[in-house]
């Protein structure tokens, strides 16, 4: 099917996080780059990390990025269906931007048909606004128990004859079987649309891959496009847990070793953690050290703060957040005033003293009684778990104590629930409506805008996205250093070192990055040839 005068091309991979989701933003970033009006898109997404956009849509936080790339506003059509696993076998289904509901994969896969008309829709419509589109795919085209359901990549590219690069992960292994076996396991209508192969990630003399390659492009009788080396300080924010698991991604890795007087942020790893890739901006601020954790710290003031991650299971991350027995530390460290506490979207949540799930929307997983699950009890609120999904990107004002800090912040919400001031709170213990809508706030003593406890150690939001505010960024380091200088601990330096990067310098400088990288390693003209560009 020919759509028009829009070009397109799809990057897919032998395996997941082969590196799809960089090299289509580097791609992005360099044909933007060059005056060419592009656009990500994602037919089928599976992941956690999700972002809202302008207009209130969800979608997968990697297409979010990729737009960035291609210096475009996030759209609900970048990524038409988005699955969010609730469990091994339940999923959590956005399509189109909205809920659509919760199914196991088997319905899911029953339903290919609609679905992939959906994706087939909001293909459409971003090829009317575009002059080329780079497609990423999901995971592994060579699912041959999947070949019947797919809609994430032969299955879409065949409807359009969309020509399909592989990239290859050469670090996992086997990369030369891991390409010969995926071009090989495809149907010959299918092997047809793969144009031609990318080499990912390799350390050394690109040299010696050389006699692999042509025999490659013998056995598979398509041209290898390059070989990308691995790039040291890139920065793609990851749009699965599979990076997030990786020793030295999100954790203390070698630059930690030396705190060096460095605050020390530790971040609750639940199960289903989501959007764990706003907390990317601290890991990049040279004063802090930040780490996640799933056991009790052999030292009870290791942490100068805590933070409680959004959850895609809310109830169920409580629940186990309680048998692991960090549910009692965090008792003991609130208590104790070790710190600061700060709970996000479902850690907000959890901080209150009760959660209650009327609509059965986890107590089928048994995480919930009908009475509900006890939280910490840090503020006096109650949570109810609500079938309406909020949805919002918005500007919001930053206000502590009558005082509002700077510009307003950007921040995004997404949540299945609704939480609320015990009936027999008389707001005495804290300010609320710390973080403010810019536009239509109504005012009102609401714990939804925000709660600082008055004395600056316990904070609760539903807003995600804050760390990429510098000035926020400052404030909580500025908190901190309070806190620490009370307990007779050296505090770091508050301000920001001369000549660091922002959060958005550091993300524009990656794209920069791969966009020089591609120029510089892969075969343009044959790229623009596949794609006829």
């Amino acid at each position: 099917m020919v759509i028009g005068k829009t070009k397109f091309v799809m990057i897919q991979g032998t395996s997941s996080s082969a590196g799809k989701s960089a090299l289509t933003a580097g791609f992005l970033r360099y044909f933007s780059g060059r005056g060419i009006d592009c656009s990500p898109f994602k037919p089928q997404n599976m992941s956690l990390n999700s972002f809202v956009t302008e207009d209130g849509f969800e979608i997968a936080v990697s297409q979010a990025v990729q737009s960035e790339a291609a210096f475009k506003k996030p759209l609900r059509q970048m990524n038409p269906i988005l699955i969010k696993p609730s469990s091994d076998t339940e999923m959590h289904l956005i399509v189109e931007g909205k809920h659509f509901g919760n199914m196991n994969f088997r319905d899911y896969n029953r339903r290919k048909d609609f679905f992939l008309k959906k994706a087939a829709g909001s293909f459409e419509f971003l090829t009317g606004l575009n002059d080329l589109i780079i497609i990423e795919g999901a995971g592994s085209p060579a699912e041959i128990n999947l070949f019947k359901y797919d809609i994430a990549n032969m299955g879409f590219a065949e409807i359009y004859d969309i020509p399909v690069i592989l990239a290859a992960d050469i670090e996992r292994g086997g990369v030369f079987a891991s390409l010969y076996g995926t071009v090989k396991l495809l149907p010959p209508k299918w092997r047809s649309l793969v144009k031609g192969f990318i080499i990912n990630k390799f350390r050394g003399d690109a040299s010696i891959l050389e006699p692999g390659i042509k025999q490659m492009e013998k056995k598979l009788k398509i041209p290898c496009l390059g070989v990308i080396p691995h790039i040291k300080n890139l920065h793609i924010e990851a749009e699965d847990s599979l990076n997030f698991k990786k020793p030295g991604v999100y954790g203390r890795g070698e630059a930690n070793v030396e705190d060096n007087g460095r605050l020390n942020i530790g971040i609750i790893r639940l199960n289903h953690i989501s959007n764990f890739n706003e907390f990317d901006p601290l890991f990049f601020d040279e004063r802090l050290t930040v780490g996640f954790f799933d056991r009790v710290p052999s030292e009870e003031d290791e942490f100068d703060m805590i933070i409680i991650p959004g959850s895609k299971s809310t109830a169920a991350d409580l629940a186990a957040v309680k048998k692991s027995g960090l549910f009692d530390y965090m008792k003991r460290f609130e208590k104790n005033k070790k710190g600061i506490i700060m709970g996000i979207c479902g850690g907000f949540q959890m901080m209150g003293e009760r959660i209650t799930d009327p609509h059965n929307l986890e107590s089928a997983a048994g995480s919930v009684s009908a009475g509900g699950i006890s939280g910490f009890g840090f503020f006096k609120t109650e949570t109810e778990l609500s079938e309406e999904k909020i949805l919002v990107n918005q500007k919001y004002k930053f206000k502590v104590n009558d005082n509002v800090y700077g510009p307003f912040l950007g921040g995004y919400e997404i949540h299945n629930g609704r939480t609320f001031f015990l009936k027999d709170y008389s707001g005495g213990d804290i300010t609320a409506g710390i973080f403010e809508p810019a536009e239509n706030w109504s005012g009102g003593f609401s714990p939804e805008a925000g709660i600082l406890s008055k004395d600056n150690r316990k904070i609760g939001t539903y807003v995600h996205g804050l760390f990429g505010n510098e000035i926020f960024k400052d404030f909580i380091i500025e908190l901190i250093n309070k806190n620490i200088k009370s307990k007779g601990k050296k505090a770091c330096s508050g301000g920001r070192e001369t000549g660091s990067r922002s959060y958005e310098a550091v993300k524009n400088d990656s794209f920069n990055l791969l966009s020089e990288n591609i120029e510089r390693h892969i075969n343009i003209e044959l790229l623009e040839s596949i794609a006829d560009i």
